[in-house]
């Protein structure tokens, strides 16, 4: 032991670059590259973990434009339904206004359609509705 001493006092230079050497082999080959990650910012994953997170958001992402494409035709669909709906009582104005008189029953027949579509188009939005919501414990009998 008094050997290696005498050695590093004699070899100072030498011997801490030695420890440099070995603290420098140490890091390198035996800890692993670390990044924040890009879900949770307290954690640090290594290569594979992001790559695998990148995957998961991609696909949350997707699912989530999903969803809004879904929003969005459906909301064209009921404007669609409200135009058509508008372009009914434009034609019965003008067919009335052709003809100068207004017929009661054509004006109650018009009505009564205009609210059943309403009706129909108020349960199939409904019914949409209720197919795609999640479903909570106790609705799938899980108690």
């Amino acid at each position: 032991m008094e050997n290696v001493a005498q050695w590093i006092r004699h070899n100072q230079g030498m011997a801490v670059s030695v420890l440099i050497l070995i603290g420098v082999g140490i890091w390198t080959f035996g800890c692993e590259s670390m990044v924040t990650s890009i879900i949770d910012s307290e954690l640090k994953v290594n290569r594979q973990e992001l790559a695998l997170e990148i995957t998961a958001e991609r696909v949350r992402l997707e699912a989530k434009l999903d969803d809004l494409i879904q929003r969005a035709e459906l909301k064209g669909q009921k404007l669609d339904r409200m135009d058509a709906v508008k372009q009914k009582l434009l034609n019965f104005a003008a067919i009335t206004a052709d003809a100068g008189t207004v017929n009661p029953a054509g004006v109650v027949g018009l009505l009564f359609s205009v609210v059943g579509i309403g009706a129909v188009i108020d349960n199939r939005l409904k019914d949409k509705v209720i197919k795609n919501r999640p479903l909570k414990a106790n609705d799938r009998g899980d108690g």
